[in-house]
């Protein structure tokens, strides 16, 4: 009896099959994202830089005279501009939806971005990140650019 009750503690005590392996991903996907917001509040040009890929980019999507206007930059110039900002800047994360499948992944979440401590504007942020020789790293950033009616955005 005592044999059959160690075993079943330990059948209790391993993952099985790859239940285990998502929730790995996960917290390794959110680590990378919540490293490059750090490193944007912080900004420390490096510290973002070194999470996204060679050719990662940045595109933003904001309504303005009832059109939408896009526009896009390499993500590693984005992030030079930004540890270049005499402001103190942030950008608190919401509760982020993670979505992972393989050696790709994607984080949606809604954000505010505050300049001095007042909010400058909100809207939703969705990282995509690919895994690469074991690490996890930001292929892309696109955001909507939100500056009336924040309310809830996203949430």
């Amino acid at each position: 009896m005592r044999n059959f009750a160690l075993a079943a503690l330990m059948a209790l005590a391993v993952p099985v099959g790859a239940s285990a392996q998502p929730t790995t991903d996960r917290d390794a996907v959110m680590a990378v994202v919540e490293g490059f917001t750090e490193g944007l509040a912080a900004k420390d040009a490096d510290a973002m830089t070194a999470l996204i890929t060679e050719d990662a980019y940045l595109a933003l999507v904001q309504e303005r005279e009832g059109e939408d206007r896009v526009q896009s930059m390499p993500l590693a110039a984005a992030a030079q501009g930004l540890a270049n900002v005499p402001m103190d800047i942030a950008e608190p994360l919401g509760e982020a939806t993670v979505l992972v499948n393989g050696a790709v992944a994607m984080v949606w979440a809604p954000y505010e971005f505050m300049v001095d401590g007042e909010r400058s504007h909100c809207g939703i942020d969705i990282f995509t990140l690919i895994r690469a020789d074991g690490t996890w790293k930001i292929a892309t950033i696109t955001y909507s650019h939100v500056s009336e009616g924040c309310g809830d955005a996203g949430r």
